[in-house]
């Protein structure tokens, strides 16, 4: 939802694939396993160091929910211990890639591993019992349906266009239907597998561009600092599916694009061209920005063949990125055009929304402010979302730099290269679109991949003296602190257990999902509704009914007018939710509704949600002390 804003079958091919690889079966890149213990006790140590560092932020969690809202010593005790924790997650793998002796092949890989499973229990450690961020809500709503149903492409009032790419709903139903498991155990594999193929596929990817095992876990590494990555990409969404057939195409894509070896047959060239188009289209069917990206990558690719490639050679080697990305837009064409044409409105306003912008920026016209009521982020969080943009952008132009000189023949490398340079309009972003934060990082969950990379080769390079390994220990610091400063879940949630009213997951309550779930015994299912974000979300997911958006005119007043009668009827709203909460508590985020054009004051004033008692025909059906659901009967359109 925004705020202010088949796939069973890829799974296994990636498996045994990625085994092929030297990436599980006990091979990692042509190292064993000795008697169950690594080759090198670097590695070991650097793993149970991130051991370590998930045991702290799980701690910090733990104490965040115990002193809730308590602030103080205890709050502070705990928010260290996070922090901690994170530095012990990402410090040694950073450690190993940036120091010397470099990491050997299964060390690193091994260390890929690690990351990818350290940086899902943190995710997971936030709601261990259930699902609580809202995307994973909207996703399983659909996966209900379709385990109700037994039929794809329903229903999905709270995220429309999310039954149109069912490819994570498949994947999990069909989990449900071989184990017996329930919904949220099987989403919680299903997204734990997605995000861990991905940092995998990934480490893979960088490993064979950068020619070393150092380069491969240094990208990976700088790489997993997106502010997205540790949670917004690996909760129960179909985009953390289709990031893991993402990685996989690519990595497909760059084997089947490389000179044949000696004694590589020709049936496992054809297989790896196979896997490449099944992974294709498990990510258009997974979730469609992901396969834009995924098309786009393999065209940026064939554009900078050409700059690598002899003439006599060129065509031929351009051929193979250029026909996959040619592929890959016939795929998203036909499933668009056959499956998902609900897509085109569903992105266009955004797009229209960024054209509009850009114009309106080249104009000298100054965007609107995201919303006088929200709160300012700590000065801490600021000053590292600024640093993090002022080291990438000057690094970006180091990276080129050692790219050029060292791997300007690998058309990838250069790929790699060109594509960090979308990192200064993601920066750009906010400053010419009023809600360009939360665009921009979307967006940098792909961009952060070339970005990755780039920084890797720069810091890679780095001499071992004293003064170096300081700068790149300052580097990866900044990369981190300002990654969490900039992702999900924001500041004011960093630490679960809180309540803060029409807040992302700490705004549900046991009241507001009881009152959900009345609506969805109670009420007849697809019923629209009005009412502030949480209660938008969670009668839209748990309740089954239909909630409408912009509607926060109804709620801004002290009378009810003629004007409010117009738009109620026009939406054809029929019941009303009312938290009383937000007249006692400010909402950081600056608005209490979804998609709000009317400026409402954040408390809202108590009369104006309590005029609905005084409206003729409106009535009160639930109250549970906090929320109240009215009927809206043909009496309560007139004012």
């Amino acid at each position: 939802m925004a705020r202010r804003n088949t796939g069973a079958v890829g799974n296994g091919l990636a498996g045994s694939w990625l085994a092929g690889n030297g990436l599980a079966g006990g091979r990692l890149a042509g190292g064993r396993l000795a008697g169950g213990k690594l080759a090198d006790s670097r590695a070991a140590l650097a793993v149970l160091l991130m051991a370590a560092g998930v045991l702290a932020v799980s701690i910090a969690y733990a104490a965040g929910r115990a002193n809730a809202g308590a602030g103080g010593t205890a709050h502070a005790a705990a928010v260290a211990a996070y922090w901690l924790g994170e530095a012990l997650i990402f410090g040694p793998p950073a450690a190993l890639a940036l120091g010397r002796p470099q990491p050997g092949e299964q060390a690193a890989a091994w260390l890929a591993v690690a990351l990818g499973t350290a940086t899902y229990l943190v995710k997971y450690l936030y709601s261990p019992s259930f699902f609580e961020f809202p995307d994973e809500l909207e996703h399983w709503r659909t996966l209900v349906t379709v385990l109700t149903t037994h039929h794809l492409f329903g229903v999905n009032y709270a995220l429309p266009i999310s039954p149109d790419y069912p490819g994570i709903e498949v994947v999990t139903s069909a989990l449900i239907s071989l184990t017996g498991l329930g919904v949220f155990a099987a989403g919680l594999i299903v997204a734990g597998l997605a995000h861990l193929v991905f940092t995998t596929a990934l480490y893979k990817l960088f490993r064979q561009v950068g020619g070393t095992p150092q380069i491969g876990l240094a990208a990976v590494t700088c790489y997993a600092t997106n502010p997205h990555y540790q949670v917004f990409d690996a909760i129960f969404g179909y985009q953390t599916l289709a990031l893991a057939f993402f990685a996989l195409a690519l990595l497909a894509l760059r084997t089947a694009t490389q000179p044949v070896q000696p004694g590589v047959g020709r049936t496992r060239v054809i297989g790896t061209w196979v896997l490449a188009a099944v992974f294709a289209v498990a990510t258009a069917a997974t979730h469609h920005v992901t396969s834009y990206m995924l098309a786009g990558t393999a065209l940026l690719v064939a554009a900078t063949t050409t700059v690598t490639t002899a003439t006599t050679r060129r065509r031929a080697a351009i051929a193979a990125p250029a026909g996959f990305a040619v592929g890959c837009g016939a795929i998203v064409a036909l499933w668009t055009w056959r499956v998902a044409p609900a897509t085109v409105s569903y992105l266009s306003p955004a797009v229209s929304s960024l054209a509009d912008s850009v114009r309106s920026a080249l104009a000298g016209h100054i965007p609107k402010s995201p919303g006088t009521a929200a709160l300012p982020a700590p000065l801490a969080d600021r000053a590292a979302s600024y640093a993090v943009a002022l080291l990438i952008m000057a690094g970006i132009p180091l990276g080129w730099r050692r790219i050029w000189r060292t791997k300007r023949a690998d058309p990838w490398a250069l790929a790699l290269g060109a594509g960090a340079a979308l990192y200064y309009p993601c920066v750009a972003l906010p400053f010419i679109i009023a809600d360009g934060s939360e665009l921009a990082g979307r967006m940098l969950t792909f961009v952060y991949i070339p970005v990755g990379y780039t920084l890797a080769v720069t810091l890679v390079s780095w001499p071992q003296t004293p003064r170096a390994k300081a700068a790149k220990a300052a580097v990866v610091a900044i990369l981190l602190a300002g990654g969490i400063a900039m992702g999900w879940p924001p500041w004011w949630e960093r630490l679960p257990g809180g309540y803060v009213v029409d807040a992302f997951d700490s705004g549900i309550t046991t009241e507001s999902v009881a009152a959900a779930t009345w609506a969805a015994a109670t009420l007849a299912p697809g019923q629209r509704v009005a009412a502030d974000y949480t209660n938008n979300l969670l009668m839209g997911t748990y309740g089954g009914l239909n909630p409408v958006n912009d509607v926060a005119a109804l709620f801004c007043g002290g009378q009810w007018t003629a004007a409010d009668a117009v738009l109620a009827r026009q939406q054809a709203i029929k019941y009303l939710v009312v938290d009383l909460r937000t007249s006692v508590y400010r909402n950081p985020d600056g608005s209490d509704f979804i998609d709000s054009t009317t400026a409402c004051p954040t408390p809202v004033p108590l009369p104006d949600l309590r005029k609905f008692d005084s409206v003729a025909g409106m009535t009160r059906v639930y109250d549970s002390g906090n929320i109240v659901v009215y009927a809206l009967s043909e009496a309560a359109y007139a004012p």
